[in-house]
Parts: structure tokens; C-alpha cells; sequence
């Protein structure tokens, strides 16, 4: 069976999210901050004096590194494969703390023909994913490394553990989402749910409650609805109370209807586009809410076209439908744009899914990573010879910042900006 390999760290999506723990993390900088992750790396490039201003390396991880980082206003918290979690100084690149967890390298991923994962023959990371910090904890999911997996709380001031909970599958690729105070973490069919101290609380529903196909997008919430999506395609919104549990009109636990599957009056919407009805198979698997508009990448069953569209997200129905021929190798939010790119172009769009522009993608200045835009509006990214920008007039690729960027057979080196 014919495979495409896929970097498992692009299947978080982190820009867009509409969180409250994302929404308050405002990073002071001196100057403009690109901060980059990739293998055993975390690099802090200042982008108005065109230098390095710190480097940080995981000697560990030099075969590989696929997870991403979260921050708050003075620190990133960055996973590593080998188990290794570390705590770093925006400014400074400085350990806060180091937690140290089990082994050990990096586990191959496969999409097959049909868009499911597979794994291939060999070791496996104890982290894969991207954490998610809220208040004084840090939240993440292991694929167990080869062993059990766990749901595991640290302690943002010195990193020591606070909870552990087992979970039912290895397969967790993406950032835990909170919503009504509780957070969620989508295991394959699993939708689990857990207080904010690690505890796994119910739903107000049956126990033995799954879904049909796993749940291979990144979720999002506005604080009070929950949004997700499957990999056949179907694609959800179900809101919360404040206990968080479902408002659906069914609230016998006993009832082995009253599940995800059947019991239907817990979605405020269900969609599934007629058109291009499968989830995207990309090195991308995001979505994105952002104000009144959850978009999604989806792809037809038949060919290689997919499309960005973009839903009502109070609906659910269709409001644009941004159409392309080819692979969208990555794209997220940048602002109040969402920016990708294909194998030949990267396009920039609105949430009106209007196009605003788009630009040819030259071999040597191919992207690595995602694209951001700067407050002075120019487009920045990652090659194999550094941080690279566009000028919107020429529509130009230049390298602001020399610096070699090994490319490999997992594209899925990272960065964000902050501005000053």
C-alpha cells in the first residue's frame, strides 16, 4: 500500500486557537522574535538586528524532534522525544527546570490510502505532541515510548509532577484543548475529558461511549463549546455547562444510547462537506477558530484537490470555500490571516476566505516550516539557509537571517513571532 509519510508535530496546529491560556499569553520582547524548534533545537533569532540571540540543544534529540512548544508571557515549555521536557527563558534561553521522562527516539507514522495512521517498525518517542499551559500547570500526553501512555500534569514553577493518568491509546499527537475549565485530549476514538487537577470526569453520559473514526484533527474551543473533527471527515460542535457536561436531552447514564454516536442532541452542529468529504491526508492535519469562523482542510475522495472552507461556527454551515489542486503541505492562523502553502505557491487569505495575494515558490527558498507575517507585513519563514522573507512588492524570497537548517524526511521544524 502506498504510504505518505507524515510529520506528526505539523498535526498540531497552534496558531489560531481561540483558548483563554492562548489569548493571555502576551510575550514582551525588545526586539522583533522569530523562536524556532527543530530536531534537537530551539533557537531565538532577533529579526530587526538580523542575529542569534540564544540557542538551546537537546543532545538526546539530535536524531529527531517533532513536538512543539507553548509559552506563556515568559517561558516556553518544550517536549522532546526522548521523554526529556524543559522549561526555557524567552529571553534568555535559560533551563527553568528540566523534567526527564522515559526514552526513546523517534516512531515512523504512515498515512495510507485511506487517511489512517499507521505506524512502522522501530522505536518510539515518549512525547509527540505540543502542551498546553494554564494558570500553574502544564498539560501533555504521552505515546508512552514504547510502553503505557499517560495524560501527565506538571508544575509550571519547577516542572515536578502533579498527576499522572493512564490513557487508552498511544495515538496522541495533539495539544489538549480546555473548555468550561476541564481539559480534553482526543486519543483515536477516545474523547476524553479530565478536571484541571488530572481527575477523568464523565460526560453526564453512558461509560462505554467512542467514536466510529478517530478524531485525527487538532481541536479548538471559545471557552464553552468544543470543536473536532474525524478522520472520515465528519467534523462537530458540541457545547458545555459550566460542570462540563453535555446539554443534550438525554441524561441517563445508564442508557447505552446516550452516547457520541446516537444521542445526537448533544451537537449544537454536524457537518460533512458533499464535495470533499475525507479529511485532508497532508502534513497538516489543523484547524482553526477564529472569531465566528472555524475553518477546516478537507479533500475529495477521488483525487488530490482539497480545500480550505470555512464554517459558520455558531451553524455550521458553509460560508467560503477556498479550493486547490494539489497538497496543502501547511497552513495556520497569522494574525487576522490564515497563511499556507503548496508544493509551487504559498496564498494568503482573510476569514472571508478571500485571497489576498500569493507567491511562487523558488526550490532554494522552499518553506520548512509555517509562514508568519510581521507587523510590518512581510512574510517570514524557515529554509535550508535560514530565516527567509518575502517582499510583498516583488514578490521576492530573501535570507534576513544565514543560518543551515538540516531538511528532513519529517518536514516539521516550527516558529512564532512576537513582536515588540
Amino acid at each position: 500500500m502506498k504510504k505518505l509519510l507524515v510529520s506528526l508535530t505539523a498535526l498540531f496546529a497552534f496558531f489560531g486557537c481561540q483558548n483563554k491560556q492562548a489569548q493571555g499569553a502576551e510575550v514582551k520582547v525588545p526586539n522583533q522574535t522569530i523562536v524556532f524548534s527543530t530536531n534537537c533545537k530551539v533557537i531565538n533569532f532577533d529579526l530587526d538586528n538580523k542575529k542569534v540571540v540564544w540557542e538551546y540543544t537537546s543532545a538526546q534529540d539530535e536524531a529527531g524532534n517533532r513536538n512543539k512548544f507553548d509559552f506563556d508571557e515568559t517561558t516556553l515549555y518544550m517536549p522532546f522525544e526522548s521523554g526529556k521536557f524543559v522549561a526555557l527563558d524567552i529571553l534568555t534561553g535559560k533551563e527553568k527546570w528540566v523534567y526527564e521522562a522515559g526514552q526513546i527516539g523517534m516512531m515512523d507514522v504512515a498515512v495510507d490510502a485511506s487517511g489512517g495512521f499507521e505506524t512502522e517498525a522501530g522505536s518510539e518517542p515518549y512525547f509527540l505532541g505540543q502542551p498546553l499551559q494554564y494558570q500553574d500547570k502544564v498539560y501533555t500526553v504521552t505515546t508512552g515510548g514504547g510502553s503505557y501512555p499517560y495524560f501527565v500534569i506538571l508544575n509550571k514553577a519547577d516542572g515536578t509532577e502533579f498527576q499522572t493518568e493512564g490513557i487508552e491509546t498511544k495515538f496522541n499527537m495533539y495539544q489538549p484543548v480546555l473548555c468550561q475549565e476541564n481539559v480534553f485530549v482526543n486519543s483515536a476514538i477516545y474523547l476524553n475529558k479530565y478536571s484541571l487537577r488530572g481527575t477523568p470526569t464523565s460526560y453526564g453520559m453512558y461509560d462505554e461511549n467512542t467514536f466510529d473514526s478517530p478524531l485525527y484533527t487538532q481541536m479548538r474551543s471559545n471557552g464553552e463549546t468544543l470543536y473536532f473533527g474525524e478522520e472520515d471527515g465528519k467534523f462537530y460542535a458540541i457545547p458545555f455547562n459550566k460542570d462540563g457536561n453535555v446539554k443534550g436531552d438525554n441524561d441517563d447514564i445508564m442508557d447505552p444510547k446516550n452516547n457520541f454516536k446516537d444521542n445526537l442532541s448533544i451537537y449544537t452542529w454536524r457537518y460533512q462537506s458533499k464535495e470533499y468529504p475525507r479529511l485532508a491526508t497532508s502534513f497538516e492535519s489543523n484547524t482553526v477558530l477564529y472569531g465566528k469562523t472555524y475553518v477546516v482542510n478537507v479533500r475529495k475522495a477521488d483525487s488530490d484537490a482539497q480545500a480550505l472552507i470555512g464554517l459558520n461556527a455558531k451553524t455550521g454551515e458553509e460560508q467560503w470555500k477556498y479550493v486547490l489542486a494539489e497538497e496543502i503541505v501547511n497552513w495556520h492562523q497569522s494574525g487576522e490571516k490564515l497563511i499556507g502553502y503548496t508544493a509551487k505557491k504559498i496564498f494568503v487569505l482573510d476569514f472571508d476566505g478571500k485571497e489576498l495575494a500569493t507567491y511562487p515558490i523558488a526550490e532554494e527558498f522552499k518553506p520548512l516550516t509555517n509562514i508568519e507575517e510581521t507587523k510590518e507585513g512581510q512574510l517570514v519563514f524557515l529554509t535550508i539557509n535560514g530565516v527567509t522573507a518575502i517582499d510583498k512588492t516583488s514578490k521576492q524570497a530573501k535570507v534576513l537571517i544565514p543560518y543551515e537548517v538540516r531538511e528532513e524526511y519529517h518536514n516539521t521544524a516550527y516558529i512564532k513571532y512576537f513582536k515588540n
